[in-house]
């Protein structure tokens, strides 16, 4: 009832004034319709409408905490949003960008110690998954095979065998055991080791030998072989968020992650990877403006942002995480030890994710197998005494297989200078279940690259003082730029 009221009045309002303003200003019309779809699709008015597409890029980098949904809403749910907010389509090219969607399941849940680790692995294992159907569906190559067998012996003589004698199998040194040609061997030292192994004397003097032998066989199996090998360089994930989905054997919580890649984005990695100047340009960003407000913030950071620094140069800022397994019998100092390290994981995994954007090489293979099996076994075994044959037991049974089988292997490599990286800020935060969490935020931009190169310059003078250097001019000549010729239009 209180929403029903509130777009009564909302629309009132609006069209009074698209009313008053008449013929002055035609647009009213327009934006009163925008607004009252939306209403009436349930977008939050004070979102700002769908940028132009040239600015996607930009303002998808940024957080989503500007961008409310349900704390139940699905994984579906989330990338449908996503693609009416920014007007995009997720995985079809538009503009010269491609939207990106993948996501992974966290292996235990929030209470358990090690969940702040899991929950780092799940992302990576996301843009992995992510990687991985980009590169295949793009650059794969697919082999499939197909094999339909049906075989069915309706002899009379079907069930019948050939004799066997222990004498003769043990001449040969095998018991055979399937007419298919499947043997199981018998060593000549058999006795002896089976003795050592403490059985009795007396038991060996009683042997089973088992014949096994289709027919009638039903099968279907179908083979798919994918595979692919490529760099890829300028994926930027956008958005993330942790999902709880339900399941027959109760809840499973996932990450999943939105990126995207552009010409945009491609170009500074290649310039990033080359240590130049670059001409991509963007509406620039203060770090303050774009880092969590509160302490309690960094929980909800994954992977990295990309933005524009003072200058419109693009830059990254990552955000890198880990979590400490404190044990109640540790010692303070053991404690602190423990976060120091995972602090250095952490700026390690934020460090990791600037090179892999810069370049990184992915060879995937998937092999999935399927098939259903219909086979009718006859078992024919002879039981022996003292060599001598006892008795025969003669058993029919009957298979039935669903045959669901899956071979994925991932493999992606990076490398690439740390030059122009720098860490900003290191955080620690426990959240709501008493997990431990601690975090490094790594940035790479063009002001760093020139310090770290300037500072390179005059380690490596040839015995030569560098006390009559201009530190500030070396700074401006690195960060120079080529003259701009495009516009943002032309992306």
């Amino acid at each position: 009832m209180r929403r029903s009221a509130t777009f009564f009045v909302f629309c009132l309002i609006v069209s009074t004034v698209a009313m008053a303003q008449g013929n002055k200003d035609s647009s009213s019309g327009g934006l009163a319709s925008q607004a009252m779809d939306r209403l009436s699709r349930g977008s939050d008015l004070t979102s700002p409408l769908p940028p132009e597409s040239e600015k996607l890029v930009e303002i998808a980098s940024q957080s989503d905490a500007d961008a409310p949904i349900s704390t139940r809403a699905t994984y579906e749910e989330w990338v449908q949003k996503f693609e009416e907010d920014m007007g995009v389509k997720v995985g079809v090219s538009g503009a010269g960008r491609l939207f990106f969607d993948g996501k992974a399941t966290i292996r235990v849940g929030p209470l358990d110690s090690n969940y702040g680790k899991e929950l780092v692995l799940a992302y990576e294992r996301a843009i992995s998954n992510m990687q991985a159907d980009f590169i295949l569906q793009t650059y794969g190559v697919l082999q499939t095979k197909k094999i339909d067998e049906l075989f069915d012996d309706a002899s009379t003589n079907s069930g019948d065998f050939p004799p066997v004698t222990v004498q003769k199998a043990r001449k040969e040194g095998r018991l055979a055991t399937q007419l298919d040609k499947a043997l199981t061997v018998m060593g000549k030292k058999l006795d002896a080791e089976l003795v050592k192994q403490g059985v009795p004397q007396a038991n060996l003097n009683r042997m089973s030998i088992e014949q096994k032998k289709a027919t009638y066989k039903d099968n279907f199996t179908k083979e798919t072989i994918r595979s692919a090998v490529r760099s890829m360089q300028g994926l930027v994930p956008v958005q993330t968020r942790i999902f709880t989905e339900t399941t027959p054997n109760g809840e499973s919580f996932v990450v999943g992650v939105i990126a995207v890649q552009s010409e945009k984005t491609r170009q500074f990695a290649r310039d990033m990877a080359a240590k130049r100047p670059t001409a991509v340009r963007g509406t620039p960003m203060s770090i303050s403006s774009v880092l969590p407000e509160k302490k309690g913030g960094y929980l909800d950071e994954l992977g990295f942002r990309f933005m524009y620094d003072e200058k419109g140069r693009p830059m990254l800022l990552s955000y890198g995480r880990w979590s400490v397994r404190v044990l109640p019998d540790w010692s303070p100092s053991r404690v602190g030890r423990a976060k120091e390290n995972a602090t250095e994981t952490a700026r390690a995994n934020a460090e990791a994710a600037i090179v892999a954007f810069m370049n990184t090489n992915v060879a995937v293979s998937d092999s999935r197998t399927i098939g259903s099996i219909s086979e009718e076994l006859v078992t024919h075994v002879s039981n022996f005494e003292d060599e001598q044959l006892k008795g025969i037991d003669k058993v029919q049974q009957t298979v039935g297989d669903t045959i669901d089988k899956t071979l994925r292997n991932v493999k992606a490599t990076a490398t690439g200078d740390l030059r122009g990286t720098a860490r900003i800020k290191r955080w620690e935060d426990t959240d709501s279940n008493g997990i431990l969490h601690v975090g490094s935020v790594v940035v790479w931009s063009y002001d760093q690259l020139a310090n770290a190169s300037a500072i390179e310059r005059e380690n490596t003078t040839d015995g030569r003082s560098s006390s009559g250097l201009k530190s500030g001019s070396s700074v401006k000549e690195e960060s120079r730029s080529s003259r701009v010729i495009n516009r943002k239009e032309d992306f």
